[in-house]
C-alpha cells in the first residue's frame, strides 16, 4: 500500500515538473544569495589590493628616482604597462561590482572572474621581467581568492595548477624567444635565458602556490564546517533535530516568495499529537520528550529527503511548538493557463499533500512509541488556494487540524474540505 502511495506521489511530482532547472529550489536561491555575498566580498577585497598596489607604485617610484643609473632602465613600456594594467584592473573590478548581482550562474561567474585574473596576472608577470619578475606572488593571492569564493577544494587546486601552467608557459615562450623578454631594472636579466634558474624558479613558485592552495582549502573547510554547526545550533530544535519555530517562519515566507515569483504552489501540514497531555501526566516530561523524539524519527522517514552524500531535503519538517509539528511541502505546479493551473492545483494540493500527510499519519499509528500506540491529527492548507501569506496559511492549516480532532482525531483534514 505504502509503495503505491509513494509511486502516486512521485508521478504527481513528475507531472508537475518538480526539480525543473528553470525553477530553483529555495535552498538554491539561498545558496545563490550566499555565493553573491562571497563574490561581493572578493570584489571589495580586490579594491583594497589595488589600493595597496597603488601605494607600492608610489613607493617604488620614489626609490627609482633616487637610483639614477637604474632609473634609466625604466622605459615607456614599463610605465605604460604599469599604468594601463592598473587602470584596466580598476575598470573591470568596477564592472564586476555593478553587474555581478545580475548573473544567475554564480559558480560560472566565479570561475570566469578567477581565470580572468589569472590571465591578467600572467600578462603582468611577462611585462615585469618574466623569470625575474616579483609579481609571481600574485598567483598566491588568486589561489587564496579561489579558496574563499569556490565551494570545492578541487576548484582551489585547479586554480593553483592553472597558475603553475601559466607561469611555466611564460618562462617557456620567453626562454625560446617566441616572445621577447622584458628587461627590468635592479635585476640580472641574463637569468631570463638561464634554463636551470628558470626550472628552479618555476618549481619554487609552483610548490608555494600548492602549499597556499592546501592551507586555503583546509582553512575554508574548517570555517564552513563550523558555520554549518553554528547554523544548526540557531535553526534546529535540540530535542527533535527538526528546524525550530523561528526557521519555520523564515522558510515559509521564503516558499511564499518563491511560489509567487515562479508561479508555483506548495502545501503546509500542521500535526498535533493526540492526547499528549494525558501521556505527559502518566509518564512524565522525560517520557513525553522521548515520545516527541521518536515521533520526529517517524516523520523524518515519511517525508521526501535523503541523508546520502550530498544530502538534500525536499520537504521541510519543523517543530512548531510543544507537541505540534509543521511540514512544508514544496511542490512544482507551473501555472500554464487558467484551466491547466486549476487541474494541477487540485491534483497537487488535495492529492499530493494528502498522500504525504496520510503516509505520516499511518506510520505514526503503526509504530509503537514508548510502549504505546500514538496518533496524530493533521491539517493541510495550500498556497494560493487557502492563503497567500504566512498568517493565513498557518491559520487555515491549524483550523483544519482542530477540525480533524473534532471529527475523532487520527485523521487528515484539508482546509475547506472538512
Amino acid at each position: 500500500m505504502e509503495g503505491r502511495i509513494l509511486k502516486t506521489l512521485d508521478d504527481l511530482l513528475t507531472k508537475c515538473g518538480w526539480g525543473s532547472p528553470e525553477v530553483p529550489a529555495t535552498e538554491e536561491l539561498e545558496w545563490r544569495k550566499e555565493a553573491r555575498n562571497r563574490v561581493g566580498m572578493v570584489i571589495h577585497a580586490r579594491w583594497v589590493i589595488l589600493a595597496i598596489l597603488a601605494i607600492y607604485a608610489v613607493y617604488a617610484y620614489f626609490f627609482f628616482r633616487h637610483g639614477a643609473a637604474e632609473a634609466l632602465g625604466v622605459t615607456r613600456l614599463h610605465q605604460a604597462v604599469s599604468v594601463g594594467a592598473f587602470l584596466f584592473a580598476v575598470a573591470y573590478n568596477a564592472w564586476y561590482q555593478y553587474t555581478y548581482e545580475l548573473f544567475g550562474r554564480i559558480r560560472d561567474l566565479n570561475k570566469a572572474q578567477i581565470l580572468f585574473d589569472l590571465v591578467f596576472v600572467t600578462i603582468l608577470v611577462h611585462f615585469s621581467g618574466g623569470a625575474v619578475s616579483w609579481f609571481w606572488a600574485m598567483y598566491l593571492i588568486l589561489t587564496l581568492e579561489s579558496a574563499l569564493i569556490m565551494d570545492k577544494a578541487s576548484d582551489t587546486y585547479a586554480i593553483a595548477l592553472a597558475g603553475m601552467l601559466a607561469y611555466g608557459g611564460v618562462l617557456t615562450v620567453e626562454y625560446y624567444r617566441l616572445i621577447p623578454s622584458v628587461p627590468m631594472p635592479f635585476e640580472k636579466n641574463e637569468l631570463q635565458q638561464n634554463y636551470s634558474y628558470e626550472m628552479i624558479k618555476w618549481a619554487w613558485v609552483s610548490i608555494v602556490n600548492f602549499c597556499v592552495a592546501f592551507v586555503g582549502a583546509h582553512m575554508m573547510n574548517i570555517v564552513r564546517r563550523r558555520e554549518a554547526e553554528m547554523l544548526d545550533l540557531v535553526t534546529k530544535d535540540s530535542l527533535t533535530s527538526f528546524y525550530n519555530r523561528r526557521y519555520f517562519f523564515h522558510r515559509l515566507n521564503s516558499e511564499i516568495q518563491r511560489a509567487h515569483r515562479y508561479g508555483r504552489t506548495f502545501s503546509l501540514l500542521i500535526l498535533d499529537v493526540d492526547d499528549f497531555k494525558s501521556f505527559n501526566d502518566k509518564y512524565g516530561h522525560l517520557g513525553g520528550d522521548a515520545l516527541l523524539k521518536g515521533l520526529s524519527d517517524v516523520i523524518r522517514g515519511a517525508i521526501r529527503r535523503s541523508d546520502a552524500k550530498p544530502s538534500y531535503e525536499v520537504d521541510i519538517a519543523c517543530r512548531y511548538g510543544g507537541e505540534e509539528f509543521a511540514v512544508i511541502l514544496p511542490e512544482a505546479a507551473q501555472v500554464q493557463g487558467e484551466k491547466v493551473a486549476e487541474r494541477l492545483r487540485t491534483s497537487i494540493e488535495t492529492r499530493g499533500a494528502t498522500i504525504v500527510a496520510e503516509r505520516i499519519r499511518h506510520r505514526i499509528e503503526s509504530t509503537p512509541l514508548e510502549g504505546r500506540t500514538v496518533t496524530v491529527s493533521i491539517g493541510v492548507s495550500s498556497y494560493p488556494e487557502h492563503g497567500k501569506d504566512v498568517e493565513t496559511l498557518i491559520r487555515t492549516a491549524d483550523e483544519a487540524m482542530y477540525d480533524a480532532k473534532r471529527k475523532g482525531k487520527n485523521r487528515v483534514v484539508v482546509s475547506g474540505q472538512g
